[in-house]
């Protein structure tokens, strides 16, 4: 029987000129304009919140999947190829214990959705490719392809920096071997990232390389190297320029980026010896407490949690008088959305 995927156009343009122009694109069936309350409807049945949406059905009407945009750019012939037969493309199968779940992340072979267990790839923008355990075995690839490091799985500083082939000297153009970092009794490392491009980065960069020197002139035992979300080697050499610790090569910053979970810069993760991670919120540690951060972070101790006058919601201002970010007692609207005051608003402040 000759394979068949039927597609429904269901508008959300604003008028019938509009909708008009734009189905004009398109060689598939549509529901006609006019009929809104229909629209309405088959919106409110698939939980369509926003747009583009594609909700792909079996011929029995049984949803395959609720949204198959982000499927027809990652995946479109396979996706195509099981739909025509009424089957979903993407599966996954229940996690084991200490198995990691890659959530957000496809087997571009077996489309297994999300990764359960080791995941591994080839990190090249020119060639991203992401492979399940299964099918690293059965599948030949052009380039070597790595096994990424488990969120929050502890590993020894050899294994964090195992894919890196050497760090780059801040003061020349030689290359430093990577276990210059971890050698004569050197408890923790300070994995800082950041970017040119960043405003709040640049901002805490010079704050972070005094303290740092401070450190170096009390010979604390502290190191740092810079993991950079630099777009290109311009940037993140003359960015590196104005640090006097060592980076890593910014083709090599992939792995330790999803290792960490770095959603966001600047961010300054301290990791022991041993593999535990002793803070997450380094920025902020170093900016409350300074060098005796450092002080701490070199007996692989962790830091005492902030009293709660002097807690930092990152990434959270104050809308009465504008403080980023807000420190201390914050108090939130439960009506209005993102609507933050500080404990000490202007006076000109509404209620």
């Amino acid at each position: 029987m000759e394979e068949k995927l039927d597609i429904v156009f269901i508008s959300s343009d604003e008028d019938q000129a509009a909708f008009d122009e734009y189905f004009k694109e398109m060689p598939w069936k549509a529901l006609p304009f006019s009929d809104r309350d229909r629209s309405k409807t088959l919106r409110e049945k698939f939980n369509v919140k926003d747009i583009p949406a594609l909700v792909t059905l079996s011929p029995t009407c049984e949803i395959n999947s609720w949204n198959d945009v982000d499927l027809v750019r990652d995946a479109y012939h396979g996706a195509v190829h099981h739909w025509c037969k009424g089957k979903r493309l993407f599966w996954s199968r229940e996690a084991r214990e200490s198995e990691c779940v890659w959530d957000g992340f496809i087997c571009h072979q077996c489309y297994m959705s999300p990764i359960i267990g080791l995941r591994h790839g080839y990190t090249d923008q020119k060639c991203y490719v992401d492979l399940c355990e299964t099918c690293l075995t059965k599948t030949k690839h052009e380039h070597p392809l790595v096994e990424y490091l488990v969120p929050k799985r502890q590993y020894s500083f050899e294994q964090l920096f195992r894919l890196v082939p050497h760090l780059l000297n801040p003061n020349s153009e030689e290359n430093i071997e990577t276990k210059t970092i971890w050698e004569n009794g050197v408890k923790s490392v300070g994995f800082y990232f950041s970017a040119h491009w960043c405003g709040p980065c640049r901002d805490f960069t010079p704050k972070l390389v005094e303290i740092y020197k401070e450190a170096q002139a009390n010979s604390l035992s502290f190191r740092i190297v810079f993991v950079s979300s630099d777009f290109n080697d311009q940037s993140f050499n003359e960015y590196r320029s104005e640090m006097p610790w060592p980076a890593i090569p910014l083709n090599s910053c992939h792995l330790l980026d999803t290792y960490f979970q770095s959603s966001y810069i600047p961010r300054l993760f301290i990791v022991s010896s041993d593999g535990k991670v002793l803070s997450r919120r380094g920025v902020n540690d170093v900016s409350r407490k300074g060098v005796e951060a450092l002080k701490t972070w070199t007996q692989g101790e962790t830091l005492a949690p902030p009293k709660a006058d002097e807690f930092e919601w990152e990434d959270v201002s104050c809308s009465g008088c504008s403080i980023s970010p807000i420190i201390g007692q914050r108090y939130r609207c439960p009506t209005c959305d993102n609507y933050d005051i500080c404990a000490h608003p202007t006076e000109d402040e509404d209620d």
